[in-house]
């Protein structure tokens, strides 16, 4: 937030937090699971894929990997899409509460912050394509 700060400060652009309220989503988080979890047929229709960053997230959530590894581990794109991907077929519904509603309500605030052309936006890298589409369907 630190260098958003001063690369706005460069610029002549003011800084606006953008994002759902983090206590707002994982509320939301926690009641999508708490749904799959009640009913355990839903649960095996759910697809788990395999690999790597799979691996870490579920590390993340059971509380066995380091989260400053697992950021460290998805900061390029295309790490970033391959969890996006994995987490949407896995868990539409929480993926549709960590990242879908969280685009939209992104570039939502992006465009109505923007109006004089100057904004400096940090996201997560999982954020970058959904952003990037609502503004285009936006134009």
């Amino acid at each position: 937030m630190k260098a958003a700060l001063e690369e706005a400060d460069k610029i002549g652009a003011r800084c606006v937090y953008g994002d759902i309220e983090m206590n707002q989503t994982i509320s939301e988080v926690k009641r999508e699971l708490g749904i799959l979890m009640a009913n355990p047929s839903a649960l095996t229709k759910l697809q788990y894929p395999s690999g790597d960053i799979m691996s870490m997230f579920g590390g993340l959530i059971s509380g066995t990997t380091d989260p400053k590894d697992f950021v460290e581990r998805i900061k390029t794109r295309d790490r970033a899409q391959e969890l996006s991907g994995s987490l949407q077929q896995s868990f539409p519904s929480v993926y549709n509460v960590m990242i879908t509603k969280r685009d939209i309500h992104m570039a939502t605030m992006l465009r109505k912050h923007c109006s004089n052309g100057k904004v400096v936006a940090v996201v997560g890298m999982a954020h970058v394509e959904g952003i990037e589409r609502e503004w285009e369907k936006n134009r």
